[in-house]
């Protein structure tokens, strides 16, 4: 289905927020026109986006954002209509009481992380700097949400028009940080382990290492056939990161040319889709993070699509800026590892928007929802209430884990548990 948009200027920041929400977001075609005569001729579905209206079209009030350029402090006053938060509150005359592409071009551009704020002490944008945390919505897909709003007042006058066919689910993003607990760590680090556990009396975790070296048991770690097991059972997506970085103190891995942890990645490859975990250095520099994805390149014979930051700084804007100097085309990194919530507003991908330069990058950034750092604190009804509440609006949850976290029996219980509960 085709809608036509009146606007009075065509700017960056129109095109990139209507194709996003229109078009990937609602899965319409949209057509803009600055001529008046134009639109008013047309016979479809349309509305206008501009300070006045022009007859008894739809009218979405333009606050104004979207005409400008560069960043600029922003005046907000959170509200609220039909019970969900909104800000950007427009006159009367507008058919929704608020501009909703502004205020989703405010949360997916992170205009306010180019604005001065207090850095975490990893130098980051925290959640308790951000408006959603500050006016209690971070936990909510706002954008999602006014969308719907947005499509229920296009039906109202346009019986053609039909909502995007969608369900509640969810998606796994597993990041391997170290793809064994014991296994082909090497003889210094195996040696300086073991005495570590008799030293400091962790007697499971001496048990389970002498387990692992006479191979009467799993390596903890190796917990890869049971989550493909899960994923088959509860038919949703899973995304493996795996690490490549070389080590350090930031980086614990097996090393990457061991042939055991080849295969690993080849294995995953086959039932999933296979991606980079960036290292610490890979993170601060561009060359390392191209030695890394040479590294995956090679080893899984695939080109690289996606990438995470997991537990580092994302120093943003500048990281999705080198991004577009390699091949990577995905992003798993947006969200805050120490809340529950969305951090651009939606749970839904985007492409980055770069405000310094003014327009939109092919990188599609896939915000995160939840963070097992953040579920470990969690109770059961917790989660429950929170997925509850989401239900209702049929959105897809990305969840990020680490294969760490299946290692002890009754936590993976507990989180196969819950992760069948959402379905």
């Amino acid at each position: 289905m085709e809608i036509l948009i009146y606007v009075p200027k065509i700017t960056s920041r129109i095109n990139y927020t209507f194709r996003q929400l229109c078009k990937r977001m609602l899965g319409f075609e949209i057509n803009f026109t600055t001529k008046i005569e134009t639109f008013i001729a047309y016979k479809g579905v349309k509305f206008s986006y501009a300070n006045q209206r022009l007859g008894n079209e739809i009218f979405i009030q333009a606050h104004g954002l979207l005409s400008e350029q560069g960043v600029n402090d922003v005046d907000i006053t959170v509200s609220k209509w039909r019970d969900v938060p909104y800000f950007f509150k427009t006159s009367s005359q507008s058919d929704i009481p608020y501009d909703i592409f502004a205020a989703s071009f405010f949360l997916l551009s992170r205009y306010e992380e180019y604005l001065p704020h207090v850095k975490d002490e990893l130098g980051e944008f925290p959640a308790n700097e951000s408006l959603a945390y500050k006016n209690n919505f971070l936990h909510l897909p706002v954008i999602d949400i006014w969308l719907t709003h947005f499509t229920g007042v296009l039906k109202e006058k346009f019986d053609t028009v039909q909502e995007k066919e969608s369900q509640f689910n969810f998606n796994l993003i597993i990041a391997v940080e170290r793809a064994f607990q014991f296994r082909k760590i090497g003889i210094s680090r195996s040696i300086g382990g073991f005495l570590a556990d008799v030293f400091q009396l962790k007697i499971r975790d001496l048990y389970a290492r002498i387990k692992t070296w006479f191979k009467s048991s799993l390596d903890p770690f190796d917990v890869y056939d049971d989550l493909i097991d899960l994923k088959d059972q509860l038919n949703i997506n899973m995304l493996f990161m795996f690490q490549l970085g070389d080590y350090s103190i930031h980086t614990k891995n097996i090393n990457h040319r061991k042939r055991l942890y080849k295969k690993l990645i080849k294995s995953m490859g086959d039932y999933c889709e296979i991606g980079l975990l960036a290292s610490h250095e890979g993170i601060e520099d561009i060359e390392t993070l191209h030695k890394e994805i040479k590294r995956f390149e090679n080893i899984s014979n695939l080109e690289l699509e996606s990438i995470l930051i997991k537990d580092r700084k994302l120093n943003f804007p500048d990281f999705y800026v080198n991004l577009e100097k390699t091949i990577i085309q995905k992003d798993y990194s947006m969200g805050y590892a120490n809340h529950i919530g969305f951090r651009a507003g939606t749970c839904s991908s985007f492409l980055f928007y770069d405000l310094n330069l003014e327009q939109a990058s092919p990188i599609k950034i896939n915000p995160y929802f939840l963070s097992s750092k953040v579920l470990k604190r969690l109770n059961n009804k917790e989660v429950e209430q929170f997925i509850n509440e989401l239900k209702p609006y049929k959105v897809n949850l990305n969840l990020l884990f680490n294969n760490s976290d299946f290692a002890e029996e009754d936590e993976r219980k507990r989180y196969f548990q819950i992760f069948k509960q959402m379905i």
